[in-house]
């Protein structure tokens, strides 16, 4: 009875923690929301969708063990680091030129259509799993919360409640970004939106590149 009682007291402080984090700015969070605002809600909502499966990949990784192998092997780790950066830094330089070009986030060029559903959730699939911090944030998170003697049932509840969260959180903000595409319709505010995304990318790939 106390074991479970603890179970449930780890599980709960984890959810707490799981929440706070998905609030965090990060590239998972501008790739949502640049995809809302450019394509709309159901494009923004299937990005969040793959940004919950990637963290559900790096929770299951983690889980298995995978991730502690990453983080003991330089080799290994430094190459997922620069590749995550790399395509990173992709991102942002997609974003800097569209805000250099005047494009209009609500309005995109006939030339380039909408991502359809399954691009726009590889493309939020591919920012999460580009990012190696996320696996060292399930590396030093999961056990803090585990009870000693609990078998795998509390691990694998807090890698899916992660992911859920990850996913209701990206996909309200996807809702309130596509709210805001009118608002958006005008170049200035596309420009700054889009430039500031591709800074902000570009911080972040560079902070990923010299991660430790």
């Amino acid at each position: 009875m106390r074991s479970e009682a603890a179970r449930m007291t780890s599980y709960l402080a984890f959810v707490g923690v799981a929440a706070g984090t998905v609030l965090l700015p990060g590239p998972d969070m501008l790739v949502v929301l640049r995809t809302a605002l450019a394509a709309g809600t159901r494009s923004g909502v299937w990005a969040a969708l793959g940004s919950g499966t990637g963290n559900l990949v790096w929770g299951s990784a983690t889980v298995l063990g995978v991730t502690a192998v990453l983080a003991a092997s330089p080799t290994a780790f430094g190459a997922l680091k620069l590749a995550g950066a790399a395509y990173l830094a992709w991102l942002a330089l997609q974003a800097l030129r569209a805000a250099l070009r005047g494009d209009l986030l609500a309005d995109p060029d006939p030339a380039e259509p909408a991502p359809s559903a399954g691009r726009a959730f590889r493309r939020g699939l591919a920012s999460d799993l580009a990012n190696v911090k996320v696996g060292l944030f399930w590396t030093a998170l999961v056990p803090q919360f585990l009870v000693p003697g609990a078998g795998a049932g509390p691990a694998a509840a807090m890698v899916l409640t992660m992911a859920l969260l990850c996913f209701a959180g990206m996909g309200a903000f996807a809702v309130v970004a596509g709210r805001l595409r009118p608002a958006l319709a005008r170049p200035l505010a596309s420009r700054v939106v889009n430039a500031l995304v591709g800074v902000l990318l570009m911080a972040l790939a560079a902070g990923l590149a010299v991660a430790h």
